[in-house]
């Protein structure tokens, strides 16, 4: 039987090449790929065919024996077997080749890649700091609001912030709560309401759970406290307040804010508090009848310099860059302006600060209010910081880039978590630029991990379900590859760091991380995955990121809990402010 295949693989590979005993066997001459010229939504697969035409007449397919090649790979790759799998938007030249008597013969068709299809909505909490596939179901109470907002997966298995969606609450009319156009859901009387986002265009809905308690407010923190600010620049204040059921709210948004003297520092609706002239003033923060307070001072300090900082849009990565450096095409870097005071004190400025750009016609770059910078087309911009009388320029190369390495790789998360992928671009000067927040996320099989793609998370991949998978970061017909592994290992214990109780001044700040520890004996940072809490928020509050921040003189206890497809962890540690 061995010897009968072989002389048939060498009869086939006779006729296509024309190289048999026979001077008159047939040979192959053309090669015709089905389908031609299609249309792909990026991140679906497609099935090639190659038919190889000999010079007798016959056809036959040749599918399996051709080699294919894609000619863009960051748009679409194709197997051994000529099934092609789509990333990016863009089109590709797919051929199939083969040697033969008179040389190669290749035949090859252009596919056209559109742009990823909405495949799902996620309604999550907003100060969710890294998306995942699970609805948060929060509570609030009463006469207060929350803020949700929508997620949308993608074909490509991206995870991007969506926005122009319909959102409603159910049932309708509900005597539970309203929700406003932008995601924001007041509680109008105890229970538990709906909330829906749904895509217009494709009818794809998303939901989450609210909760609503007739708790009301005993009292209210206002942070950062013993803070000290010079004229012109801003202090962004929030407010957490305690009710009746002991929980506690984020209520920056309800409150209404005053400052006790104006003439000091100013505070917009938001807590953004602007300082004025020289004295001191306390910032107040009032919802039903309850108030609370922090005291702030405004300096009589002066600007006298400014320093700009290269740094990830979102603040996800720091940059070591320096401030004269390279930008890619299609990226953006966001600058953080750093202002030096004559008293010798250092504040960032970038929300007081006027920003512009030469040329200002956005042709070589463009740059927002907050110092956000676009590439647009090569050439040299230079970016200009300005307060006061006082500025700052940084001189901007933008370029092509050459290639992106994705890090880590191959990396394994457990399903149910996060973890970062980063992207790094070299330029055409052989410079590197962090592009994390620029790339386009793609993870090839969506059913086991998704990506996100958005500013604060860019690059998270959250695990789904056991398996794996590969993360592509694309930009600028560049790409850069990693493979994850997706484990069902369960989260066994939570650990906080640092792992002693910790002793802090009277308006300043801890970072806290914490860390988990699986059945299969791996660990993860869970910090942004945790929900963290204080005992005592009149001596600290923790942000979601595990930052605790000091109000009031005393003992709390910072906690972190973490809870991974329903198996929960949590550790606690210490925290004494003087």
């Amino acid at each position: 039987m061995k010897k009968i295949f072989l002389v048939s693989v060498m009869a086939i590979l006779g006729a296509l090449t024309g190289c048999g005993k026979d001077a008159q066997i047939p040979y192959l001459t053309t090669i015709t790929i089905a389908p031609g010229s299609p249309s792909v939504v990026a991140g679906n697969t497609q099935q090639f065919n190659a038919t190889g035409t000999f010079s007798d007449g016959r056809s036959t397919d040749i599918t399996n024996i051709v080699v294919w090649s894609s000619s863009t790979k960051p748009v679409a790759t194709i197997g051994p077997l000529g099934l092609a799998t789509t990333y990016s938007q863009g089109t590709t030249t797919i051929s199939a080749t083969f040697p033969a008597v008179a040389g190669v013969v290749t035949g090859s068709t252009t596919v056209t890649v559109t742009p990823p299809s909405l495949v799902a909505i996620i309604v999550t909490d907003a100060s969710t700091v890294v998306p995942g596939p699970t609805p948060s179901t929060p509570t609030i109470a009463m006469g207060t609001s929350h803020q949700f907002v929508a997620y949308g997966v993608y074909s490509d298995g991206g995870e991007r912030r969506i926005t122009g969606l319909t959102w409603a609450t159910s049932p309708t009319p509900s005597t539970v709560a309203t929700i406003n156009t932008t995601g924001r859901a007041t509680g109008l009387a105890a229970g538990t309401a709906k909330i829906t986002a749904t895509d217009p265009t494709t009818n794809i809905l998303g939901a989450a759970t609210l909760n609503v308690t007739n708790a009301t407010i005993t009292s209210i923190t206002v942070s950062p406290v013993i803070q000290t600010i010079a004229p012109s620049t801003t202090l962004n204040f929030t407010a957490l307040a305690w009710f009746t059921d002991q929980t506690t709210q984020d209520i920056t948004a309800d409150a209404v804010w005053s400052s006790t003297l104006p003439a000091v520092a100013t505070v917009a609706p938001g807590g953004v508090a602007l300082g004025v002239a020289q004295g001191v003033t306390a910032i107040q923060a009032s919802l039903n009848s309850v108030t609370g307070a922090a005291p702030l001072n405004v300096s009589s300090a002066t600007l006298t310099s400014i320093a700009l900082f290269p740094t990830v849009p979102g603040g996800t990565i720091g940059s070591t860059l320096p401030a004269s450096t390279g930008v890619a095409i299609g990226s953006t870097l966001w600058f953080k302006a750093v202002g030096t005071f004559s008293d010798g004190t250092t504040q960032p400025i970038n929300q007081a600060s006027t920003w512009s750009i030469t040329p200002s016609d956005g042709s070589i770059a463009t740059v927002d209010k907050t110092g956000v910078v676009t590439g647009v087309a090569a050439g040299s911009a230079t970016v200009k910081v300005q307060l006061g009388s006082t500025s700052q320029t940084a001189v901007l190369a933008v370029q092509n880039l050459t290639s992106i390495a994705v890090t880590p790789g191959p990396a394994t998360v457990a399903q149910g978590s996060a973890i970062p992928f980063d992207a790094v671009a070299t330029l055409a000067d052989g410079t590197k630029q962090d592009v994390t927040s620029s790339v386009t996320w793609v993870s090839t099989t969506p059913s086991t991990a998704t990506i996100s793609g958005s500013v604060g998370s860019a690059g998270w991949a959250s695990g789904i379900t056991k398996g794996t998978t590969t993360i592509a970061g694309i930009l600028d017909s560049q790409w850069g590859i990693s493979l994850l592994t997706v484990s069902n290992a369960t989260l066994k214990s939570l650990a906080i760091t640092p792992t002693a109780p910790q002793d802090i001044g009277l308006g300043t700040t801890q970072l806290f991380t914490a860390t988990g520890t699986f059945s299969d004996a791996t660990t993860q940072d869970l910090t942004y995955q945790s929900t963290w809490s204080s005992t005592n928020v009149g001596v600290a509050v923790v942000s979601g990121t595990g930052l605790a921040t000091s109000t009031g003189v005393g003992t709390t206890t910072v906690m972190a809990a973490g809870n991974i497809n329903g198996n929960a962890a949590t550790d606690h540690k210490v925290l004494t402010v003087h």
